[in-house]
């Protein structure tokens, strides 16, 4: 893993990276699981190409989910991904955990589900964190020294690609592709 300071504004979209928020985006619908979307804390999901696992919106949950994730990639014979995804998912979780439990919600019983989908035919990876919250991620501009306020722009700089979308039902899912090929 390969970090630098971000700047304190994001830079313009160029060929290299995505801009830094996309809008809804309609193929989350071919790698989203609704059964796995389902799952009540502490569930667990796993096929040839698929983990999810469900956690509670406490701090606590945001290690077990970045070990979750680096468990599937080496399981996938992706261990070269494996920090990246530690990464990503480390701040998807924290940013749902942190941001989309409703204030009168208990975080113990406010689920955030994790699926991780592994598309072989780009040797990548799709993160997907899904919450109760139906607000779109939002970048904060924040000084490069800041201790809080750049997760977006890191999940841009350690992902391919990312964006969200809304759930059916209520919530939503934010997605980063992880791996394979960047995008021209």
């Amino acid at each position: 893993m390969n970090a630098e300071l971000m700047p304190s504004a994001p830079p313009e979209a160029s060929p290299s990276r995505p801009s830094a928020v996309r809008v809804p985006d309609r193929r989350l619908s071919g790698w989203w699981d609704p059964p796995s979307g389902r799952l009540d804390i502490g569930g667990r999901s796993r096929t040839q190409d698929l983990a999810a696992r469900s956690f509670d919106s406490t701090a606590r949950s945001v290690g077990h989910a970045r070990e979750f994730a680096a468990d599937a990639a080496r399981g996938w014979g992706l261990a070269a991904l494996e920090e990246d995804l530690r990464l990503i998912v480390s701040e998807l979780v924290g940013n749902a955990c942190r941001h989309a439990v409703p204030d009168d919600a208990d975080p113990a019983r406010s689920p955030v589900v994790l699926q991780m989908r592994l598309l072989r035919d780009r040797a990548a990876v799709v993160c997907m964190v899904a919450d109760s919250s139906g607000s779109a991620p939002v970048p904060v501009d924040a000084h490069q020294f800041a201790e809080c306020g750049r997760g977006l722009g890191l999940i841009a700089a350690f992902g391919t690609e990312w964006g969200w979308s809304p759930v059916r039902g209520g919530g939503k899912v934010v997605w980063v592709l992880c791996g394979g090929p960047d995008p021209v």
